[in-house]
């Protein structure tokens, strides 16, 4: 299984103009070169000599759960077992009051 991602290379040239390009990569260093190299391959030209960075944003597949309020509510309701475990749970309890 891969661990690519998308990513957005974004980079501003001498004149001010953004560019950006979506890309699958491992790495960070990995997306900035394909963004890169994809720039280059749309019209975008330069050697690179002009640009001090580039900003690569990593975007995640979201994560979903699905929360029992009632299990939530009753597992508040009971001591932690240790406490940084009863520290989470306070601070949990502030937001259901």
């Amino acid at each position: 299984m891969s661990d690519e991602r998308v990513c957005i290379v974004r980079l501003i040239d001498i004149h001010g103009v953004e560019h950006r390009v979506k890309v699958q990569a491992e790495s960070v260093y990995e997306a900035a070169l394909r963004g890169l190299k994809r720039l280059q391959q749309v019209g975008w030209e330069s050697d690179g000599s002009q640009i001090s960075s580039v900003m690569v944003e990593v975007w995640e597949e979201p994560t979903r759960h699905l929360v029992n309020v009632k299990k939530l509510l009753s597992w508040l309701k009971t001591p932690g077992n240790f406490p940084p475990d009863e520290q989470r749970k306070a601070k949990l309890r502030k937001l259901a009051e």
